[in-house]
C-alpha cells in the first residue's frame, strides 16, 4: 500500500496543477479585456506548471511500487524446466478419470456403451424461441 506521504505529494502536485491552469485561464481573460492578444504567459505560471508536473510525476512513480526488471532472464531464474511452458489458464481438470478408468467390458463393445449422465449431449435451443 502506498505511503500517505506519496499520496499527499500527488495531491499537492495535482492541486498546484489545477491552480496553474486557473491562473493561466485568468491571465488569458485579462489579456482579452486589455486587448493584448500576443503576450505569452508570465514566467511564474510556467514555472509553477512545470514544478507541479514534476512533483506529481515523482509522487506517482513512488506510489506505483516496485518495478520489475526488463531483463527476461531475471524472472526465468526461479522457474524450473517443467514450468517454463506452463499456461495456468488452460488447466482443465473435469476430464480426468473419464478416459483412463473405463470398465473392462466397455472397451470391447464401444457401440453398446451407454453414455454416462455427465457426458450426455444437450441440444442447444435458439434464444429467440
Amino acid at each position: 500500500m502506498p505511503s500517505s506521504v506519496w499520496k499527499g505529494l500527488v495531491g499537492i502536485g495535482l492541486f498546484a496543477l489545477a491552480h496553474a491552469a486557473f491562473s493561466a485561464a485568468q491571465h488569458r481573460s485579462y489579456m482579452r479585456l486589455t486587448e493584448k492578444e500576443n503576450e505569452t504567459l508570465p514566467i511564474d505560471i510556467v514555472i509553477q506548471t512545470l514544478l507541479a508536473f514534476l512533483l506529481t510525476c515523482y509522487g506517482l512513480v513512488h506510489m506505483a511500487g516496485e518495478f520489475k526488471d526488463m531483463d527476461a532472464t531475471s524472472e526465468l531464474k526461479t522457474k524450473t524446466f517443467e514450468t517454463l511452458r506452463n499456461h495456468p489458464s488452460f488447466y482443465l481438470f473435469n476430464h480426468r478419470g473419464r478416459v483412463l478408468f473405463h470398465p473392462a467390458e466397455a472397451e470391447s463393445t464401444p457401440a453398446a456403451q451407454p453414455v454416462s449422465s455427465s457426458l450426455k449431449l444437450r441440444k442447444l435451443e435458439p434464444s429467440w424461441r
